[in-house]
């Protein structure tokens, strides 16, 4: 009986591990699904050079649905786009960087003229997509770390009741 109370111990030690490396998971979808709405977003502005109002109302991602993020941007007022950038982007868990570069496109987002719109959205696609790949990279060394040190003190709290 011993025995198991303390693997199970050991196992939900491991789970509150993996669980907490769910945050990493969550911040490197956020970047992604983000950097894919503004190349989407700089490939219509390039090629049918439709409004903002028109993008965002037919560009899909289950997961800007999800967070809130799109539908925001499409209630919004073609004039209140910066302001309401600002506050769509509360709704994504970005890193302080990534959340940064981001924030930094929203006064410009509507106000510039069109190729200058296309270079600041280059930008920050690429400032975002650096970010993404520090993310993604610090996941999974921190995944690792996290997992075994969660492993182990569940391992030494189960010693210690055995």
């Amino acid at each position: 009986m011993r025995l198991i109370g303390g693997l199970l111990l050991v196992g939900a030690s491991a789970a509150c591990g993996i669980l907490l490396t769910g945050e990493a998971k969550s911040e490197i979808r956020a970047l992604e699904a983000l950097l894919e709405l503004l190349r989407t977003l700089s490939r219509r502005l390039t090629w049918g050079r439709d409004p903002l109002r028109t993008l965002f109302a037919a560009y899909r991602d289950p997961y800007l649905e999800r967070v809130g993020f799109l539908p925001a941007l499409r209630s919004a007022d073609g004039r209140a786009y910066p302001v309401v950038w600002a506050k769509a982007l509360q709704t994504l868990p970005l890193p302080p960087d990534a959340r940064k570069e981001a924030e930094a496109l929203g006064p410009s987002l509507g106000r510039l003229p069109l190729d200058a719109q296309l270079e600041r959205l280059a930008l920050c696609i690429d400032a975002l997509s650096a970010c993404r790949d520090t993310a993604r990279q610090n996941a999974e060394k921190n995944r690792r770390s996290t997992v075994a040190l969660w492993t182990l003190a569940g391992l030494l709290v189960a010693l210690l009741l055995l």
